[in-house]
C-alpha cells in the first residue's frame, strides 16, 4: 500500500499506467463508486479531495506484486477491498 497527498486532482489513469513501482496497476478500469477509483488485475488506485498541510487530495495505491499481471481472477476481491478500505481510511483522516 502506498498513501500520498497531492495538490489538485489526481490523474488515476496516469498513475495506473506509469511504469514505476509505486502506482502501476495492470489493466486498470474505472469502477462505479463514490470515490474516483480504478481497479486492475493486480491492484487499485483511488483518490478523493481531502485537505491537509501536505495537499488537498488524498490517494491510495494497493498493489499485489505476487499476482500475475494477466490474471483477472482477483479483480472482484480487489474491488471489494477498496470499497471497504478506502472509505474507512478517508473517514479516519476526517475527510468524510
Amino acid at each position: 500500500m502506498h498513501f500520498w497527498w497531492a495538490d489538485g486532482q489526481v490523474d488515476l489513469k496516469y498513475m495506473a499506467e506509469q511504469a514505476g513501482g509505486v502506482s502501476r496497476v495492470a489493466n486498470a478500469r474505472k469502477i462505479d463508486f463514490t470515490y474516483d477509483t480504478l481497479v486492475g488485475n493486480d491492484g487499485a488506485v483511488a483518490a478523493t479531495q481531502c485537505s491537509s498541510k501536505a495537499g488537498d487530495h488524498f490517494a491510495l495505491t494497493v498493489q499485489f506484486p505476487e499476482i500475475n499481471l494477466t490474471d483477472q481472477t482477483h479483480r472482484n476481491d480487489i474491488e471489494k477491498f477498496m470499497r471497504a478500505y478506502f472509505p474507512a481510511t478517508v473517514k479516519t483522516l476526517g475527510c468524510a
